[in-house]
């Protein structure tokens, strides 16, 4: 087992190696120097056969050339086609990208390859979607932001395969790397590019690419960073249907932070597998089965994953789900089962199976008429169930109507004023939600409450699925809530 002292020490030698590519440093001084041109650059990289025609092969891409673009031969042509910056950039992150291939001899090294790639490729199309990251910067980024791993596969290829190994076992990643090396990839990533001199807004996108969660990212994200951190997740993606429901509020909170329109998002899954594929065999990368990366498209190319509402599989998993929550919430009432118990296996429901990051469960004080949280689930719903013991009257909103009429009720882009008083002020001041679902809970004995559901503050809007499914569970809690005394949890 190694510690970051040794991982520390490590990146000191290969700092100072010296098989690190003269053609990266004489880059960064052509860059550096005010006074460069076009035929500086040119010749810096031309000096680099390899790199030359790597830089060229990229360049003539699908990823780069323009729609009836002529092909482009030379170097100073490239600059003259599509920038000074654009090319200088590509020939840095092709040449660190190049030096991380040959540094070590791990089979590890194609996988850290070929996601890379992936990766690099959903980089530049969400930057060109998004309108606030330069492409080829996003590109660049992406290509070179795992090079911790290469890293740590130097420190210790035994220890790496450990790491795989525990991963396969159901272990984090970054965890996993913790416990073998004592620092995560991230990190070490960061320190080599400090000590190799790499530009410093490549620091910040190598070191802190897993500081972002793409399920929650911060409100103010920064646009490089979240254009990476998005691009990592969604290369990952998968066709299994119990993943789905996750993947695609990934890509809704990709339209958001980056500020992509969601018909646009749907065309990145057509245009992406045949960007990058194209991309792999003009650099020379084998990626294999295109599955191979997540499956992101089948073999023919098709799109796989897309960001639909649901699809007929998705269906089927979720009913199964619920059934099997509907035969575990009666054999509970059979065998007189705690009802706080019963009721946390309905709210946990509501999270994992529906979608939903918030729940409460509102039952009523009848004396004192208002609203009493019974039970709760997801990120901040206890913060949220605390404000919302709210008088009931009819000025209360969507709250008190679905347990005075009886109704279900589904408030899609809540703060649009077509819905008039319904939507509750109270509700919103407290919520801060786009869109939320609320059903009466209803079992024997008449109306127990009412079950209030959304995406989170500020989070994604809540579709008709979610909304209809949610009504089936608040039948659920109305059974377990008429066979026993609801006592406020």
């Amino acid at each position: 087992m190694m510690n970051s002292a040794d991982v520390f020490a490590q990146i000191e030698k290969m700092g100072d190696l010296p098989s690190l590519p003269q053609t990266l440093l004489q880059i960064q001084t052509v860059a550096e120097d005010q006074n460069s041109c076009a035929d500086d650059l040119a010749q810096c990289i031309l000096k680099d056969q390899a790199l030359t025609m790597r830089v060229l092969k990229v360049v003539n891409s699908a990823m780069y050339k323009r729609a009836g673009g002529e092909d482009v031969r030379t170097v100073r042509r490239a600059v003259v086609v599509i920038g000074f910056e654009t090319v200088r950039k590509l020939a840095l992150g092709l040449s660190v990208f190049d030096m991380m291939s040959k540094l070590s001899r791990s089979p590890f090294l194609a996988e850290i390859a070929r996601h890379s790639l992936i990766t690099a490729g959903f980089a530049q199309i969400l930057a060109e979607a998004g309108g606030k990251v330069s492409p080829e910067e996003a590109f660049v980024s992406a290509l070179v932001h795992d090079i911790g791993k290469v890293v740590l596969l130097e420190c210790s290829p035994e220890a790496m395969d450990a790491v795989v190994k525990d991963v396969r076992a159901g272990a984090l990643p970054l965890e996993a790397e913790r416990r073998h090396f004592g620092i995560t990839h991230d990190r070490a990533g960061r320190r080599l590019a400090e000590q190799w001199n790499l530009p410093r807004d490549l620091h910040a996108v190598i070191g802190d690419h897993h500081d972002i969660d793409p399920l929650f990212p911060p409100r103010n994200l920064e646009p490089r960073l979240g254009v990476l951190a998005f691009a990592n997740a969604m290369s990952r993606f998968t066709c299994q249907p119990q993943e789905q429901t996750q993947e695609y509020r990934i890509i809704r909170r990709a339209g958001k932070a980056l500020g992509i329109p969601a018909a646009r998002l749907e065309s990145i899954y057509r245009e992406v597998g045949d960007r990058i594929s194209d991309l792999a065999e003009r650099v020379g990368i084998d990626l294999g089965d295109l599955q191979d990366y997540g499956r992101i498209v089948n073999v023919k190319g098709s799109v796989n994953v897309a960001p639909k509402r649901m699809t007929p599989e998705e269906v089927a998993r979720r009913t199964a789900d619920q059934l099997d929550l509907y035969r575990r919430v009666g054999a509970g009432l059979a065998t007189g089962r705690d009802s706080s118990d019963l009721l946390g296996i309905i709210m946990e429901g509501a999270v994992h199976i529906l979608g939903f990051e918030r729940v409460v469960l509102l039952g009523v004080d009848r004396k004192a008429r208002r609203f009493t949280p019974l039970a709760w689930a997801g990120i901040e719903a206890g913060d949220l169930a605390e404000r919302m013991a709210f008088p009931v009257t009819r000025q209360t909103g969507a709250v008190a109507l679905a347990l005075m009429e009886h109704r279900s009720i589904h408030v899609p882009k809540a703060a649009s004023p077509a819905y008039g008083g319904l939507v509750g002020e109270e509700l919103m001041a407290a919520a801060r939600c786009t869109g939320f679902a609320v059903a009466p809970v209803l079992g024997p004995g008449g109306s127990h409450g009412v079950l209030y559901a959304d995406c989170g503050a500020g989070g994604d809007d809540v579709v008709a699925e979610q909304a209809t499914e949610l009504a089936g569970l608040a039948q659920q809690a109305g059974l377990v809530l008429g066979a026993a005394e609801p006592v406020p949890i």
